[in-house]
């Protein structure tokens, strides 16, 4: 099985394009307003028209209603819906579309906290991030060897945090995902996408070719 590759915060028409043909497997949309890649509805359904037939658009939220949840989805035609914020079980279901918990880790803690989620709902992964200000994108690392505390847990693990092309590789040998998400780490500006970096980026990844089963 290979390393699934989202590229999160896409904003621009050009850059959708560039990530696509770069060889990503999804992209996020963030929808959450205090971000500086926040996209607004006409935008965002925009960009998920660039779509491969075989690709995934995920839409991003944090601590959203879920009625706005549900019609993003309609409006934009998201594939799945990546839940950001402070979210407990019980709002992780009824969008019509998988759903990705994102946790902030800080220490093992939060970690075993993600394991609450595991067969909730319509929870189909868990992403790990970096504990950085707000609610990720700040390219902020963790502790990648508490992922295997994760091995066991029956759920789709995907690492995010402060990963870029020069540490993608190492990150991936430290902890076997099912996918890794970059966003700041592929920027040359805070939504605006280096698609050099990015080309890199898959590139790492596609060469690692590893299957991820087990604890590293």
């Amino acid at each position: 099985m290979n390393v699934t590759v989202k590229v999160c915060g896409v904003t621009r028409i050009e850059d959708a394009r560039g990530v696509w043909a770069a060889g990503a497997d999804a992209m996020g949309l963030n929808f959450h307003p205090g971000s500086p890649r926040f996209v607004d509805v006409d935008t965002a359904a925009a960009l998920s028209r660039t779509r491969p037939p075989l690709g995934a658009v995920v839409g991003v939220f944090v601590n959203a209603k879920p009625e706005d949840i549900r019609l993003r989805v309609r409006e934009c035609g998201l594939t799945a819906v990546q839940l950001h914020g402070d979210e407990p079980p019980e709002a992780c279901s009824g969008y019509g579309v998988p759903v990705i918990k994102a946790l902030r880790v800080r220490g093992p803690e939060d970690v075993a906290r993600a394991r609450a989620y595991v067969g909730v709902g319509d929870v189909s992964g868990l992403l790990l991030d970096g504990a950085a200000p707000g609610y990720g994108g700040g390219g902020v690392t963790f502790d990648w060897s508490l992922v295997a505390r994760l091995a066991d847990c029956g759920a789709p693990v995907l690492v995010a945090g402060g990963l870029k092309p020069s540490n993608v590789a190492e990150a991936v040998k430290a902890t076997r995902p099912y996918g890794v998400d970059v966003a700041s780490g592929v920027e040359s500006a805070p939504g605006i996408k280096d698609l050099d970096a990015v080309r890199a980026f898959v590139r790492t990844v596609r060469t690692l070719n590893l299957w991820v089963e087990g604890p590293p």
